[in-house]
């Protein structure tokens, strides 16, 4: 060929220039591998056991720096996992737990890592103490708060705080009156305050409640729809107080119906006039640590749905012939009674003004093992200032209004008087 020049290449070198380059590529892209490989996992990996970052949500592979999943309700124990078998200082894992006083089948729990505000860790391994659930807020963690150790100090639930049962029965009454369903407010609030397990800063609040709620359903002479305790009455020719009393078997006086339908003169009814009635019948329990007695409506035999009325302030006995506890019914009741002292022997007339018992008497028979007690009973007192002190021989006093209301709700051979310590 003309102006061209041939040229032969040795054997090896134009071909080998891009194969040495692929070479070098391939000899440094291994030894970055060789490298990278050699740092330590713990400075890459949040999920190992040591440089661990709340970064990451990734599951960790190691059993022993695992955390177990949290459940979806402080309520729900966790997944057994060997970490469960090593709980963490000062959560010990309990072997059961208690929710509102009810034992749950055991079962391995552990503390979640993150208590609720104002909820304690568990102080014992074997054994939860009751939750305290005084605040209608709290939910109820799947741990106990304040428990000792078998052998040990612990707390008893119904002595600072209500269990759950009782709070939902309140929070039950508590929409029903919000809703102004009085009747049913009243049998939940009353349903929670007999409950054994609640607590003494609920059954003063539960008082208080069922005091207004009964001014109304009781004590006025408004009648509620649905009240079992009343009915409404209509006024025909001939009626007296007493003989409509007789008719629809009331277990109240007369006077008793006088003073809550606000009638000046009882002995003045208008044919057609309408008439509030309350059945009964009431009882009484007293309770002596806290000089109070409570009055309830309800059958004689079933105390435990007897429905709270209202509370009254009393006197006991003294130390040495101290009131007995006991269950009693009335046996007699006596206006204006006269009386004489046992341990002095001096007597005072009906109408005396010095007559220490007052103007109303109300004599109590022992049922059961309390049969050996006699002479005691319920009476007024001229001496106010008695009244929440230990003064009298053993009878229970109360004031003036009181006892004058009281003797007009309770009857003879039916109402119930329970006296507890």
């Amino acid at each position: 060929m003309h102006g061209g020049r041939v040229t032969t290449s040795r054997p090896g070198r134009g071909i080998n220039r891009p194969i040495a380059v692929t070479v070098l590529i391939l000899l440094a892209a291994g030894g970055a591998y060789a490298l990278y490989s050699m740092i330590p996992s713990g400075a890459v990996s949040p999920s190992g056991a040591e440089g661990a970052s709340n970064s990451s949500n990734t599951p960790p592979t190691s059993p022993i720096a695992s955390n177990p999943p949290r459940p979806k309700s402080l309520l729900d124990p966790l997944p057994r996992s060997p970490a469960a078998e090593t709980p963490r200082t000062g959560t010990p894992s309990p072997t059961g737990t208690t929710t509102g006083g009810t034992p749950t089948p055991a079962s391995p729990i552990v503390t979640p890592p993150q208590t609720p505000s104002g909820v304690a860790g568990v102080n014992d391994q074997t054994k939860p103490g009751p939750v305290d659930v005084t605040s209608p807020n709290l939910q109820p963690p799947s741990t106990a708060q304040g428990a000792g150790s078998p052998g040990g100090p612990s707390e008893p639930l119904n002595s600072v705080a209500s269990t759950v049962s009782v709070r939902t029965l309140m929070e039950a009454g508590e929409q029903a009156f919000a809703a102004g369903r009085l009747v049913e407010a009243r049998v939940n609030f009353s349903r929670a305050y007999l409950d054994k397990d609640c607590g003494p800063a609920d059954q003063d609040s539960l008082r208080e409640k069922l005091t207004a709620i009964n001014r109304d359903l009781v004590f006025s002479p408004k009648v509620t729809p649905g009240d079992p305790l009343v009915e409404s009455y209509t006024v025909q020719a001939g009626d007296v107080l007493d003989k409509i009393r007789k008719r629809r078997e009331l277990t109240v006086e007369s006077k008793f119906i006088a003073r809550i339908n606000g009638m000046a003169n009882a002995n003045n009814l208008k044919v057609g006039q309408k008439l509030k009635l309350v059945r009964g019948p009431f009882h009484a329990v007293v309770h002596k640590n806290e000089f109070r007695m409570d009055v309830f409506a309800g059958s004689p035999d079933e105390p435990e749905t007897w429905t709270y009325i209202r509370s009254f302030a009393v006197g006991l006995g003294e130390e040495k012939s101290g009131t007995p506890s006991g269950t009693f019914r009335i046996r007699n009741k006596m206006a204006n009674p006269a009386w004489r002292n046992p341990k002095t022997g001096e007597s005072f007339g009906a109408e005396d003004p010095k007559n220490p018992i007052g103007e109303y008497w109300l004599g109590w028979e022992g049922v059961g093992d309390a049969k050996v007690y006699t002479g005691f009973g319920l009476h007024g007192t001229i001496d106010p200032s008695s009244i929440g002190q230990a003064k009298s021989m053993g009878c229970v006093r109360l004031g003036p209004d009181d006892i004058a209301m009281v003797f007009e709700m309770m009857s003879e051979q039916v109402s119930v008087v329970k006296v507890t310590p």
